[in-house]
């Protein structure tokens, strides 16, 4: 599978107990798409060997899962720190307004009034809701909140993004 067509959801941490039960830190991603059986099978670390999960289950916020042939201590102590991809064409749909991170990244920035400001190197969430990550030149880059008070349209088959960020943000 090629790179391009990977997208990473998350990665294993430490085992939980002695019987192959491991930690997954969730990356960008609701548990509910994570455990989809549409997904599966996982790739992990880009190492073209795949998994299946025997179960997911969700206790404070915390994902755990159990892998099939994973039935020892050794197994999960051997995927700590391993990164867990699926094929991008596996993903569910996305509803109106709703975008996966990996579309939005190289989209060019323009205000409704045409001015070029940059393109989308990232998203980043801090905390209080997603921030576009957008560069201008080499060594400058900014953010725009991603609400509707800020950005106008989303057009990912032009890879175009037009903003009206409010007063300040472009200061």
């Amino acid at each position: 599978m090629k790179k391009k067509q990977l997208f990473h959801i998350g990665t294993f941490g430490k085992p939980i107990g002695l019987k192959g039960k491991i930690k997954i830190i969730m990356h960008n991603f609701e548990f509910n798409k994570f455990k989809s059986k549409s997904l599966s099978p996982y790739l992990v670390d880009e190492a073209n060997v795949f998994w299946n999960f025997q179960y997911l289950k969700i206790n404070n916020n915390k994902l755990t899962g159990k892998l099939e042939k994973c039935n020892s201590i050794n197994c999960a102590e051997k995927l700590n720190g391993k990164r867990i991809f699926i094929d991008i064409n596996h993903l569910p749909k996305n509803k109106k307004n709703q975008f996966y991170i990996f579309d939005l990244i190289n989209c060019e920035v323009k205000t409704s009034k045409n001015i070029l400001l940059g393109s989308i190197i990232d998203v980043d969430n801090f905390g209080a809701g997603d921030l576009l990550k957008i560069k201008k030149d080499i060594n400058k880059s900014f953010y725009i909140p991603m609400n509707e008070d800020n950005v106008v349209k989303v057009d990912l088959k032009k890879k175009l993004v037009i903003v009206n960020p409010v007063k300040g943000i472009l200061n």
